[in-house]
């Protein structure tokens, strides 16, 4: 995965050049489409608690070889039980506490849609109807993805469009107009 950074200055101290950059977050958004694409869109996933729903998540999901179903499973729910994913806007974004892609080709972005709205202990009290889960390669994909996400879900087409529990594609047709 590659990253883009705007350079904002430089500075030269002794023998070192210091350079100050920012994340230019605009060019990550083709590769959500990317990770959404690998993860896929679930419906009708059972779960009345957030840790039985993650469990039936991970046993849905597309992953590649290299991700173990169980390990990403204790893992996610370990991470759930220090704080919630919930944020609020009946939206969670459930993810293990270290990441657990081999590689940036292994990492994906599964929603999913719950059967019934879970109570996830959210921060607003609101019930939880979309569901990203997010398998990331480093620490630093994780933060942008997660960045990425929250900004998407801030656009008001694509937070509508989670609520009617819209496919893939009318998403990735949200996502390559939303500016985020």
């Amino acid at each position: 995965m590659l990253l883009h950074f705007k350079l904002n200055s430089y500075t030269i101290k002794g023998r070192k050049i210091v350079l100050t950059a920012m994340f230019i977050e605009g060019a990550f958004t083709m590769d959500i489409v990317t990770l959404l694409r690998r993860g896929g869109v679930w419906y009708n996933i059972p779960g009345k608690t957030s840790a039985d729903f993650i469990s039936t998540l991970v046993a849905t999901i597309k992953l590649s070889a290299g991700i173990d179903r169980d390990d990403l499973a204790q893992a996610s729910a370990r991470r759930e039980a220090s704080s919630s994913t919930a944020m609020g806007r009946a939206l969670a974004f459930p993810h293990p506490g270290n990441p657990m892609a081999k590689s940036a080709d292994d990492a994906i972005v599964a929603l999913a849609y719950p059967r019934f709205p879970v109570d996830w202990k959210a921060p607003d009290g609101a019930p939880v109807k979309a569901v990203f889960m997010i398998v990331s390669a480093s620490r630093p994909d994780h933060l942008a993805t997660l960045s990425i996400l929250a900004k998407l879900c801030g656009d008001d087409a694509f937070y509508a469009a989670l609520l009617r529990q819209a496919p893939l594609e009318e998403l990735v047709g949200i996502i390559g107009k939303a500016t985020v």
